[in-house]
C-alpha cells in the first residue's frame, strides 16, 4: 500500500502562510474635515507671533496629524514661494486644496488670515497704552527669535531633502546667498538666472535616473 504524505503540522502551516502572505500597507490618515481644517489654520494664524508660520504648519500637518508627508509639504512650500503673493497664504491655499479641494483651500486661507487680523487689531489697541513697558518689547523679541528657529528648521529639512538628489541644490543656495547678500546684486536677475541653471541640472538629473536608477546624485 503506497504511503500517503503526512499533512503539515498546524503550527508550521500557519508560519508558512504568515511568511508568504504580505503584510497589508497601513491605511493613510483620513483627510481632515473642513471644520478641523479651519480650527488648525485659525490656531496657527492666531498663535504664530513673530512669523515662522511654515514651521507651525509643518508641525501640525506632518508631525502631529500626518495629513501630509514631508515630501508633499516641502513640494507645497516650494510652489508657494514661486507663486506671487504672500508665501504663507499660498501654502495654506495649496494644503487646503490638496486635502479638501477648492472649498478647503478657501477655508484654509480665510482661517489663516481673518482671526489673526482681528486679534492684531485688538492687541494694537492694548499695546498702544503699554508700549512704554520694557519687558513687553523683550517678550516680543523672544517670540520673533523662536519663530526664526521654526523657519530655520523647515529650511534645514528642505536642504536635507534636496541633498538626496545631489550637491547642486546646495550650490544654488550658496550662489543665491553670495549674489544677494555679499555682491548686492538685484533680486530678480539672480533668481531668474539661477532658476535656469536649476532647470538644466534637474533635467540632467532626471536623465541619469532614467538611464541608471542606482545613481541618484549629479
Amino acid at each position: 500500500m503506497p504511503l500517503q504524505p503526512r499533512p503539515p503540522m498546524p503550527i508550521l502551516a500557519a508560519m508558512s502562510a504568515s511568511t508568504l502572505t504580505p503584510t497589508p500597507p497601513a491605511s493613510p490618515t483620513p483627510a481632515p474635515t473642513l471644520g478641523l481644517l479651519f480650527i488648525l489654520f485659525a490656531k496657527i494664524g492666531a498663535t504664530s507671533f513673530g512669523g515662522g508660520i511654515s514651521g507651525w504648519m509643518y508641525r501640525d500637518f506632518v508631525d502631529r496629524y500626518h495629513f501630509l508627508t514631508e515630501d508633499e509639504f516641502m513640494s507645497a512650500l516650494t510652489i508657494s514661494q514661486i507663486l506671487p503673493g504672500p508665501n504663507v497664504a499660498n501654502l495654506a491655499l495649496h494644503i487646503g486644496h490638496k486635502l479638501r479641494g477648492g472649498l478647503g483651500g478657501l477655508v484654509s486661507v480665510l482661517a489663516l488670515l481673518v482671526p489673526p487680523m482681528i486679534l492684531a487689531v485688538l492687541l494694537s489697541i492694548v499695546l498702544l497704552d503699554l508700549s512704554s513697558i520694557a519687558w513687553i518689547h523683550d517678550f516680543l523679541e523672544g517670540l520673533a527669535a523662536s519663530a526664526m528657529g521654526l523657519t530655520a528648521s523647515v529650511g534645514i529639512r528642505g536642504l536635507k531633502r534636496s541633498y538626496r538628489i545631489g550637491l547642486w541644490p546646495l550650490g544654488l543656495s550658496i550662489s543665491v546667498f553670495i549674489g544677494l547678500f555679499l555682491l548686492k546684486l538685484p533680486l530678480v536677475p539672480v533668481i531668474l538666472g539661477l532658476a535656469l541653471v536649476g532647470l538644466v541640472f534637474a533635467n540632467i538629473h532626471q536623465r541619469r535616473i532614467g538611464s541608471n536608477p542606482t545613481r541618484p546624485r549629479v
